[in-house]
């Protein structure tokens, strides 16, 4: 495999933060508000990271994207939520300093997240502050040239990683995928209690974001808070959980307005589906989705996916796994290996593995080695117990699983692995696991087709299932 494919980052998140008022996108590298902003952690970012969980340094900027040899990212918008930011902390300086210090927004991108009264702005802001570097070329450092082009579908995205066409050929190219996490975008859950969303401007919202000139490729409905389309899962954890409020709308299903907002997404007029993208729904919500699917879109080819996220699962191995419903279930599973979906694995510790492992406490050591093969274990556990899964359904047990780290999302990532630079060595450790596999547990797969080559698997995961889903579902 000559590249990386990841489903599911923030590159933007802390670079138009911290582009605040102007939101330009700078082509100095050199320049926090640049989406090349490289800022690799040192040992102090790393301790702090280690004993609080906070992300001081950048995971998903365009250099340690292109550095790391990824060759196709979905770039996922987010205009943060007001309840990150007006919460029981409240709103003086040292509270928004100590918010800046949590999330690394910038002071500027939190005063004006305070006073939002519409979302949707914030996304079209976000989605053209990436559109500005669009295709332009820049020096890193003293590596290479590199650029960025918005691919519009699988076609395009050939081109882009083949070079055909692409202006400056001397420049090694990242295919980026447009993608949007939660529906709060099209202008709702302000103040959803007080002051509910406007259907209409909500569906005339879905439309713009449908004729953009790069569509997303999917979206999930549904993130942190209510945002009246669904119900949400708790998501939050920490300092964060603390300050913060939940409730409202949780576990709960559907709004009238949410299934209209997602026949609106799902059709396929002028072949501009959104996808939706499971993340963060209840799970009331995942099951409400999986019955439309089964009854009014059935004829339909329709994939379930989920972008970055972790599994429960069952009751042989669920002692490995954290239990909460921010994970996916078994059925659910098995559901996006059915549809030909995807998988995102999310590399976030906090996700991906029980409190108190013997597992994770293995990978908090100093030996680098060792914390990269035990980290790696952590990954491959939620690889593994997919495809056990899969095979033990009659299907095929490799295809949906694909990297969706959420990195630069505020989350804590499994040591080693901190940023998409190291997207190379976690290949490499993923293949080690890949043959113990292999040799250990031969006869864990039953059916023959499922008994790939390890080399097979780790390109898959890493790159292949994500390129194969665009050449099927974004034409």
């Amino acid at each position: 495999m000559n590249y990386f494919a990841d489903i599911h980052s923030h590159p933007t998140m802390k670079s138009y933060g911290h582009s605040f008022p102007s939101k330009q996108n700078s082509k100095n590298p050199l320049s926090n508000s640049s989406i090349w902003y490289y800022d690799p952690p040192n040992l102090f970012d790393k301790l702090i990271d280690l004993l609080g969980g906070i992300v001081k340094y950048r995971q998903s900027n365009f250099s340690a994207m292109g550095f790391g040899n990824t060759g196709i990212v979905f770039a996922t918008l987010y205009p943060i939520e007001r309840g990150f930011f007006d919460n029981k902390l409240g709103t003086g300086d040292f509270n928004d300093m100590l918010l800046n210090f949590i999330t690394s927004v910038g002071k500027n991108r939190i005063d004006f997240i305070q006073s939002i009264t519409d979302y949707f702005p914030d996304l079209e802001n976000e989605y053209n502050y990436l559109k500005q570097l669009d295709g332009t070329t820049v020096k890193l450092a003293d590596r290479a040239q590199y650029q960025y082009v918005i691919a519009k579908n699988a076609t395009d995205v050939d081109i882009i990683l083949n070079k055909d066409t692409i202006a400056d050929k001397r420049a090694n190219s990242i295919a980026v995928i447009v993608s949007i996490e939660g529906g709060h975008v099209f202008g709702t859950g302000i103040h959803p209690e007080t002051n509910p969303a406007n259907p209409v401007y909500v569906l005339n919202n879905v439309d713009k974001v449908k004729n953009w000139s790069h569509r997303p490729v999917f979206m999930s409905l549904a993130h942190h808070f209510y945002n009246e389309l669904c119900g949400h899962a708790q998501s939050l954890t920490g300092i964060v959980r603390k300050a913060t409020n939940q409730q409202y709308g949780m576990n709960e299903g559907f709004t009238q307005l949410g299934i209209d907002v997602l026949d609106k997404l799902l059709d396929n007029s002028d072949n501009k589906r959104i996808l939706i993208d499971i993340k963060h729904m209840s799970r009331k919500s995942r099951l409400e989705y999986f019955n439309l699917l089964d009854t009014k879109y059935k004829n339909e080819d329709i994939p379930v996916i989920i972008s970055h996220g972790a599994v429960m699962g069952n009751e042989m191995d669920n002692h490995l796994f954290l239990q909460e419903d921010i994970n996916f279930y078994d059925d659910e599973i098995t559901k996006v290996g059915a549809t030909n979906g995807l998988f995102g694995l999310q590399l976030d510790e906090r996700r991906i593995v029980a409190a108190g492992d013997f597992v994770l406490k293995k990978s908090h050591g100093f030996d680098r080695r060792k914390v990269l093969y035990y980290s790696s274990v952590l990954a491959w556990r939620q690889i593994q117990h997919i495809a056990e899964l899969l095979d033990s359904k009659g299907l095929f047990a490799w295809g949906i699983q694909s990297l969706g780290s959420d990195y630069d999302g505020m989350i804590n990532p499994i040591n080693g692995f901190w940023t998409a630079e190291d997207y190379p060595t976690l290949a490499d450790y993923l293949l080690k696991q890949a043959f113990n596999y292999k040799v250990q547990f031969p006869g864990n797969l039953t059916q023959a087709r499922n008994r790939i080559d390890p080399e097979e698997i780790v390109d898959r995961v890493m790159g292949n299932n994500a390129y194969n889903f665009l050449q099927r579902y974004y034409r």
